[in-house]
């Protein structure tokens, strides 16, 4: 019996070592805007992100509250992931769902 829960948790360690998640390194940090895009009930965008060298639409799935502000217009330098999922915004337009790794204000 003794031999028999030892092997179990060597197994256990061995198991739980291999699903140890870390933060991809090979991201790279872009410039952009988090922008209130308006009441997306009134046709609207939301809280989107607007990358600043592509001008492309982002819907993040993570953005902290303190960006969740109406009205705001704030430069940040983020880190992200795409999630291979798109948004129907406002007039059919469709963006792609992203993840934050890392979001700074500038």
């Amino acid at each position: 019996m003794k031999k028999l829960s030892g092997l179990l948790i060597i197994l256990l360690v061995v198991v739980f070592a291999g699903c140890q998640k870390s933060a991809p390194t090979n991201l790279s940090e872009t410039n952009a805007h988090v922008v209130d895009g308006g009441d997306p009930q009134v046709d609207g965008l939301g809280i989107v992100i607007s990358i600043d060298n592509t001008h492309e639409i982002v819907a993040p799935i993570n953005l902290p509250t303190e960006f969740q502000q109406k009205g705001i217009n704030a430069p940040v330098a983020i880190k992200i992931v795409n999630t291979g999922k798109m948004a129907r915004l406002n007039f059919g337009t469709n963006s792609r769902v992203v993840y934050l790794v890392s979001i700074r204000k500038l």
